[in-house]
């Protein structure tokens, strides 16, 4: 859910607010890191490196002193005469094994051992032959694993059957390591040194191991892992880094059982022999959990005072504006008397110009709220004299489309009523012509009545036709035709009985493969036989072509002829209902209804009509159809 800020007061404290709580956190983790990192850096000088040190230091003592021990043992002429058979005798067996007892029970190890590589016997303190050896014995493995390694003397943990406990045995090869007669060694009680370590370990989570150059761990506090590897516990780099190091090292943020680790190593004398200890960050960094904490205090504690003196702040800002904005609230319901108060005007900052700023249009906007109350006035009077005349206005319409109506009607019946006689005035003239085709005193008379029928029938057609359009009767009917084939037909028809003087060309002839174009055909062949009538019409002497053009949109035909043409003026007058060119000699010859007709035709197709003309040279008809 997004917080709005309601008020310039709200808004203000709490960007400020904002503002001092990020800059205190950033702040406060820029500390915790640089103690981070200078704690981290100190323990890894001092105090990783030191602990270990002393630890290996304490190890090492025991371990050198368990060696000096074994390697007395090793060394021992009895045990020497006794193993390599020169002298097997009773007294050297016995003088060999009081060696034993004497150290077992003087130095204080808890068991002290010499087994024989020619016979395999195992003897250890009061003089006790404790076991036979065999390397089919797994547990045995130690003794020829030490016969079998090229350094004088290993360690191994193992467990001591008399006593009942684990040890730490070292092992000193006896004789040559190419040609060895045995092996001597004493047991170290693990808990002596895991006692010492845990009185001195840095943290109560720190672990040490001892290790072999085979990353077993041979020491450690938790019995469990004792004899288990490295590689179980840690990634493959950092137990190959262990085992490859040659002197101390440390290894941050090792994984260990899903936390974060510092290692550190360090080789056990010239033994392949390392110490391993590790301590969990969280253990090291136990003050950064106190900086943080002051940290979040810290933030709360000065944002709670940044909050305060915000608040102090944006109220002094606010009050101002808070007033002005009521004052603008009452000058919105028309109450024009309010005034600022005098102490926000005399103010010398920014509030104290919005304040004059305010008065001043305050009494701006009084002054044309006047002006305006008296300017609604006028235009209430006008607009109810303009009610007044729209009535009227509507009234006059309403009479105008009605009158329109009837004429339409009238003009429809009417010309109806007369077509039926004249058809019927036709049929008789026509009978009277052909009956008087011999009588050539009577037959100019009965010529004169059939051509001025047909010219009457005509205007009446064209007459009855402008109706129909007007009423929107006439509706097209497309269909797929012949541009070609129409232009064909009209030129044939008006072909016959042509003046002499007078040339009609086909120029479609001349045009590419046939043309084909939905539209109203027989819409279509009265616009073209209109404009061809209309050519023949007003030319004397001279050529009439008739033809097309095609583009990507529309198809254009065109009627030109060499006949008197229309002057510039009369152009955009052609087209309206009964207009005639005024030069024409054939002016009583039609109406003037087939140019306005062929315009309404031509845009009840969706299409246009023009004309380009010079009076004297002739004119050229275009009406374009959409393809």
């Amino acid at each position: 859910m997004k917080y709005h800020p309601k008020s310039i007061k709200n808004n203000l404290a709490l960007t400020m607010g904002l503002f001092v709580m990020l800059t205190v956190m950033a702040l406060g983790w820029v500390h915790y890191y640089a103690v981070r990192a200078s704690i981290m850096d100190d323990v890894y000088k001092n105090e990783l490196i030191t602990d270990l040190k002393a630890h290996q230091s304490n190890l090492l003592i025991i371990l050198e002193k368990a060696i000096e021990t074994s390697a007395t043992i090793a060394d021992d002429p009895a045990f020497i005469q006794w193993f390599s058979g020169m002298n097997d005798s009773p007294e050297i067996k016995q003088i060999a094994l009081q060696k034993l007892d004497f150290l077992h029970k003087n130095l204080g190890y808890p068991s002290v051992f010499a087994v024989s590589n020619t016979s395999n016997e195992y003897w250890c303190e009061d003089f006790r032959l404790l076991d036979v050896v065999s390397e089919d014995d797994p547990d045995d493995s130690w003794f020829f694993e030490t016969l079998r390694h090229t350094r004088k003397s290993t360690l191994n943990f193992d467990y001591n059957n008399v006593l009942k406990q684990s040890m730490l045995f070292v092992n000193v090869i006896m004789g040559d390591t190419h040609q060895p007669i045995g092996v001597a060694g004493v047991g170290i009680d693990p808990s002596i040194l895991i006692k010492q370590f845990e009185q001195n370990k840095p943290s109560s989570n720190t672990l040490l191991w001892l290790v072999d150059n085979k990353g077993k761990i041979l020491l450690s506090e938790n019995t469990e892992e004792i004899n288990t590897s490295l590689t179980g516990l840690f990634e493959a780099y950092v137990v190959d880094s262990i085992l490859n190091s040659l002197g101390e090292q440390i290894i941050r943020e090792v994984h260990f059982s899903n936390e974060k680790y510092e290692l550190a190593t360090m080789p056990v004398g010239a033994a392949d022999y390392k110490v391993v200890m590790i301590i969990p960050q969280s253990d090291l960094l136990e003050i950064l959990d106190v900086i943080g904490y002051n940290t979040v205090w810290l933030t709360i504690i000065m944002l709670i005072l940044t909050l305060i003196v915000a608040s102090w702040l944006a109220q002094n800002i606010s009050r101002p504006i808070v007033h002005l904005t009521q004052l603008s609230s009452q000058l919105a319901h028309s109450k024009l008397d309010v005034t600022v108060k005098e102490k926000l005007v005399n103010r010398n900052d920014e509030i104290g110009q919005l304040a004059k700023e305010f008065a001043s249009m305050q009494k701006q906007l009084s002054l044309v709220i006047k002006h305006l109350n008296t300017a609604n006035a006028d235009l209430e009077k006008e607009k109810s004299q303009l009610k007044s005349i729209n009535i009227e206005l509507n009234t006059a319409i309403e009479k105008a489309s009605e009158s329109e109506k009837l004429t339409k009607a009238f003009m429809a019946n009417i010309s109806h009523e007369v077509r039926t006689p004249m058809n019927s005035i036709m049929g008789f003239a026509q009978l009277l012509h052909a009956e008087l085709l011999d009588n050539n005193e009577l037959r100019p008379f009965a010529n004169l009545i059939v051509e001025n029928g047909h010219h009457l029938l005509a205007i009446l057609n064209n007459i009855i036709e402008v109706a129909k359009m007007d009423s929107g009767v006439t509706k097209p009917s497309p269909s797929n035709f012949s541009v070609n084939h129409i232009i064909e037909d009209g030129v044939k028809l008006f072909s016959y009985g042509l003046k002499s003087n007078i040339q009609l060309i086909n120029r479609a002839d001349s045009s590419p493969p046939e043309t084909f174009i939905v539209s109203d055909e027989l819409l279509v062949r009265r616009i073209l036989n209109n404009l061809i009538s209309n050519a023949i019409k007003y030319t004397q002497k001279g050529t009439i072509e008739v033809g097309f053009t095609k583009t990507a949109k529309e198809i254009v035909l065109f009627v030109s002829d060499t006949g008197i043409g229309i002057d510039k003026k009369d152009q955009e007058s052609i087209f309206k209902p009964f207009w005639q060119a005024s030069n024409s000699s054939s002016i009583n010859e039609g109406a003037g209804l087939g140019l306005a007709i062929s315009k309404k035709v031509v845009e009840l197709l969706n299409g246009r009509i023009w004309l380009e003309s010079e009076p004297g040279k002739g004119s050229v008809f275009y009406f374009s159809l959409p393809v």
